[in-house]
């Protein structure tokens, strides 16, 4: 069960990544001097300005380790994000997950502090340092980074307009998806938990700005294998819908004093 938990945890924070690949951008795809894709690459560039967001995030994940263990969960839950530096990002993630099959319904934080993952879920308060697979992960989550997806990795761009929205849609070749992730989050690789062997099946994503060219929607497809333990394989497919709240506000993030939270290894 902790396994499973981990799992879910670990997934759903590197997807945080992903969420961040959009931002707010000048001018649109109007330019006829510009592809499509360069303006999308305006629309990811302007993510350099940003210092601070919040969010809020849906996401449906069916998981399984075989054919007889499978188990689907409900993710609903709103993140902070604070960037003072390149090496210095603060998160504060709160959610609720919900397995049906296993009849659970959990509330959790999650806070990333100086180099440290602070994990608050089912009455366990945990802190795992810097070193750790999943520290690793939480800490490469910089929107300024989420830079590289390029030309080679995005097929079937489309842009079209409804009302003053632009929505851009495409998909991520699934042979460069990995490599995304580990240009991206260089402790992706490592989690152990998703094991060292991973493919991605498909990643198709939408992103949706405002009559500002600012952000609003990003809407995730995905599905992935990762082998975990010997010949032993996990399937993993989601659905994320991220609705971006504010960006650049000043944001403030009330962190607890964690005395109470007992440290140890993933």
């Amino acid at each position: 069960m902790k396994k499973k938990l981990f799992c879910m945890l670990a997934v759903m924070l590197m997807v945080l990544g992903l969420a961040a690949c959009g931002g707010d951008k000048d001018g649109g795809s109007s330019d006829s001097g510009k592809s499509d894709f360069d303006t999308f690459m305006e629309v990811q560039k302007k993510m350099q300005d940003i210092k601070d967001m919040e969010f809020k995030m849906d996401m449906d994940m069916d998981m399984a380790l075989s054919e007889s263990e499978k188990t689907s969960t409900a993710i609903t839950g709103t993140c902070k994000e604070v960037i003072k530096s390149k090496d210095d990002v603060q998160m504060e993630m709160k959610y609720t997950m919900n397995i049906p099959e296993l009849e659970q319904k959990m509330d959790g934080t999650v806070y990333f502090k100086d180099g440290i993952v602070y994990t608050d879920i089912m009455g366990q308060k945990i802190k795992t340092d810097s070193t750790s697979e999943l520290a690793s992960t939480v800490q490469t989550v910089d929107t300024s980074e989420m830079l590289n997806i390029t030309k080679e990795m995005v097929s079937d761009l489309q842009v079209k307009t409804e009302g003053s929205d632009t929505i851009y849609s495409f998909k991520i070749d699934p042979t460069k998806a990995l490599d995304y992730f580990k240009n991206n989050a260089s402790g992706y690789e490592d989690i152990a938990a998703l094991g060292d062997n991973i493919t991605f099946d498909r990643m198709n994503v939408v992103v949706t700005t405002d009559d500002k060219q600012m952000v609003k929607n990003i809407d995730l497809d995905c599905a992935m294998a990762a082998k975990v333990e010997g010949d032993e394989s996990m399937n993993v497919a989601y659905k994320i819908a991220v609705e971006f709240v504010s960006i650049n506000t000043d944001l403030k993030i009330d962190f607890p004093d964690f005395s109470d939270y007992q440290e140890v290894t993933v």
